[in-house]
């Protein structure tokens, strides 16, 4: 039966060369994000590429319901072993909490959070029938504590957390595992946008690579990459508030 797996947030970044991998190594890839255009590039650079596996659209604006069970019930039309679901869409807004708007919050809310918390609801019913191995989410060592001008991006990566959590011990021992990975700073073109250095940066490639090896070799609940970035970050978000906060504010 051929491996499958669906990938949200997978026309740029870190998504889209996540789904050329796991193409590379013959997994049909249901690919999902809200532009067809982008959607369609990839599908034409994994042919171009002759990969073992294939690549197939599924537009999807991961904050409409609607539109998650509609691409839940095409999936478990067209396979009925979906190996691995990757919740990777997301957003970031640079901004001052002190100018922070309504309409940016929700939308970082919605796209980083809700929409994960969402997507898990839905496919409930799909779990056993699709033969789910795996669900993994992407947030974002942002979301070990807060950071300036990040408040509503913070916030929402750091929900997925406890969320997850929560999911792993409520389906243990179900057969499906949940996983939840924390990259640094990776290049794509949301970090594109910032006019600050990013320490460690890695390139959208390597990152995929981390994933789809953690995905497949390790067990590891929790994954934070790159590794030299993520053990810095642990100690600093360590610090007693009064220290971290002194340094924190150094960094705006």
């Amino acid at each position: 039966m051929p491996k499958s797996c669906w990938i949200t947030g997978a026309s740029s970044g870190i998504g889209r060369f996540t789904s050329l991998r796991f193409a590379k190594n013959g997994y049909i890839v249901f690919a999902s994000a809200r532009s067809l255009k982008d959607l369609n590039s990839l599908v034409n650079e994994s042919r171009s590429l002759n990969l073992k596996g294939k690549i197939i659209a599924l537009p999807l604006d991961v904050t409409d319901t609607d539109e998650i069970l509609k691409c839940s019930k095409f999936i478990s039309k067209n396979t009925k072993n979906l190996d691995f679901v990757i919740l990777n869409a997301g957003t970031y807004i640079r901004e001052d909490s002190k100018f922070a708007t309504i309409k940016s919050t929700k939308k970082m809310i919605d796209l980083n959070y809700t929409s994960v918390l969402n997507h898990i609801i839905i496919l409930q019913p799909f779990i056993s029938t699709l033969n789910i191995k795996q669900i993994a989410t992407v947030s974002s060592i942002a979301g070990w504590r807060g950071m300036p001008m990040s408040a509503a991006y913070c916030s929402s990566k750091a929900a997925i957390k406890t969320a997850i959590e929560s999911f792993a011990i409520d389906y243990n021992n179900t057969g499906v595992r949940f996983r939840i990975f924390y990259p640094g700073f990776v290049k794509t073109p949301l970090t594109d946008k910032n006019e600050f250095k990013m320490p460690f940066i890695i390139e959208a490639e390597k990152a995929a690579n981390i994933i789809y090896k953690k995905l497949l070799f390790s067990n590891k609940f929790e994954v934070s990459f790159p590794l030299s970035f993520a053990i810095i970050m642990r100690l600093i978000t360590m610090l007693p508030w009064s220290l971290y906060k002194l340094l924190m504010s150094k960094k705006r």
